[in-house]
């Protein structure tokens, strides 16, 4: 029944024919294979020198009637080498792989947010990459085996929560993921980091918003001129900002909200029912059932390796059985607003565990001593907040991509924030602007003003539990980060003692 479901919009590049897969599409790319699955669009271009092929979408926010063929033409003829194709592609967004081939490399690098995944095989194999894990262990030759790190394995069956792997290794030997900001060799097997290779310009705030807000508006309209859309809209300030830079377009959308449980007095219900039906705007409040067909089910969490039963109700009930033939809005612009704060003076790998709330783990605590090594460098030589790299390459690298790869199954998703070019405009804001405490901090709040003022008169996100209340509370008080790092430094305590036990 859901056979055409199965690893739905996903790709596998290979070095040998796969007799299985003769429903997918097909392109031979010299000595290689690209799968990809009927549901996920694929577009190549080629001249004399290079090939480049796109799986997924891209958007122009400066011309936004362009398809994606136009796109990649104009990448093709901008691109003289693959430093010019890294650098050009920087002003797209979409979720998309990208793969670039000429004389001298072989690459595959995806969206800034790596919300378009690829594993790939670091040992020799008929598999060279693909969507997902799971897949590539099907379908490879010689058979991949789940790993044998003790300390991985822990972690799996142990501490893993909610989809939030570390790292780029994964349950499988060598099985790897590609996190945000590095590219594949193919041709070498190596992973190489191509963002940031430069400083980050430091921006006024009148120049980030009015950038801001022209990108923003630009690929608002590319994405609805393609597709037929529906965008989620919360009490948050993502979909505040995003619903702003509609303006003029919003009645070519369908606005809802799922309420899996939330109940109608949740500000994500009765702030955004309020404001659009203020606005005259029809807004849907989507009731989540929470059965779902077993064989539905059972094909769900074979896609995805780490899928949880998180979103599955309203993957099956709202996406697949309402709007399986659109494209979903749905964005993330913390880049621009310091999740995790200023960086600390004594940044250590424990402190990186304990962001991603894993305190008592060993192997994420090592994975962050890795991490650290690595993203340290570049962060001071680009001038980046080294905990916001750390939170665009770990947090959103993997758990962020999960949850789009999910939802993969009925719907394909775009985050209109998900663009190096709008990334670096947020980061080249001084940090007094993207405090996180701050709903919404005054960087957004400034680029829904320019965009659509008259939807900064209902709250962003409104205390609703004791706990946002008793947040509020230390907040105003002027206490809250104090105690928040007391609480940090006590558990690290513990934990140093632990250690020397």
């Amino acid at each position: 029944m859901y056979q055409k479901l199965q690893f739905r919009r996903q790709f596998l590049l290979t070095e040998a024919e796969i007799i299985k897969l003769t429903d997918w599409n097909c392109l031979r790319i010299d000595q290689y294979y690209l799968y990809v699955h009927s549901d996920l669009e694929v577009n190549e271009v080629r001249d004399s020198a290079k090939t480049i092929v796109l799986l997924g979408d891209l958007y122009d926010s400066e011309e936004p009637e362009k398809n994606n063929l136009e796109i990649l033409k104009d990448i093709l003829v901008n691109s003289k080498n693959m430093q010019c194709f890294i650098s050009y592609i920087k002003r797209y967004a979409g979720t998309f792989a990208l793969l670039f081939k000429d004389n001298n490399n072989t690459i595959i690098l995806h969206d800034a947010r790596a919300l378009r995944e690829i594993y790939y095989c670091t040992m020799p194999n008929q598999i060279v990459c693909g969507s997902q894990p799971n897949l590539i262990t099907k379908f490879s030759n010689p058979e991949i085996q789940p790993t044998s790190n003790p300390d991985l394995l822990d972690f799996y069956k142990n501490h893993l929560w909610d989809s939030r792997w570390i790292g780029d290794e994964t349950y499988f030997e060598s099985v790897k993921h590609l996190l945000p900001n590095h590219y594949f060799d193919i041709t070498n097997h190596e992973v190489r980091r191509y963002w940031p290779n430069e400083p980050i310009k430091p921006l006024p705030l009148a120049e980030a918003v009015s950038r801001s807000c022209k990108f923003l508006q630009g690929i608002m309209k590319a994405i609805v001129h393609r597709h037929s859309v529906i965008m989620a809209v919360t009490a948050g300030t993502d979909s505040r900002t995003l619903l702003a830079a509609s303006r003029g377009i919003q009645n070519k959308m369908y606005h809802f909200v799922n309420n899996s449980g939330l109940g109608f007095d949740h500000p994500d219900i009765y702030v955004p029912q309020s404001m659009l039906n203020s606005l005259e705007i029809p807004f849907h409040v989507q009731e989540v059932p929470t059965d779902v067909d077993d064989e539905f089910r059972k094909v769900f969490f074979n896609n995805t390796f780490l899928a949880t039963e998180c979103l599955l109700p309203a993957i099956y009930n709202v996406f697949f059985k309402n709007h399986d033939d659109k494209t979903c809005i749905l964005g993330v612009g913390e880049i621009g607003r310091n999740f995790y704060g200023k960086e600390p003076k004594n940044l250590n790998a424990y402190r990186m565990a304990y962001l991603l709330k894993y305190k008592k783990c060993h192997y994420v605590i090592k994975q962050c001593e890795k991490i650290m090594a690595d993203i340290l460098p570049v962060a001071r030589e680009s001038g980046i907040n080294v905990l916001d790299l750390f939170y665009w390459e770990q947090r959103l690298g993997n758990w962020g991509a999960v949850r789009n790869s999910e939802s993969c199954i009925a719907i394909e998703k775009v985050d209109p924030y998900d663009s190096h070019m709008l990334c670096e405009i947020f980061l080249g804001v001084d940090e007094k602007y993207k405090n996180y405490q701050e709903t919404p901090c005054v960087l957004f709040r400034e680029i829904i003003r320019n965009m659509w003022p008259d939807l900064l008169e209902w709250p962003i996100n409104p205390p609703f539990d004791i706990r946002d209340k008793v947040t509020g509370l230390l907040l105003n008080v002027g206490i809250f980060h104090q105690l928040k790092e007391l609480k940090y430094q006590l558990n690290y305590l513990l934990h140093h003692c632990q250690v020397k036990i």
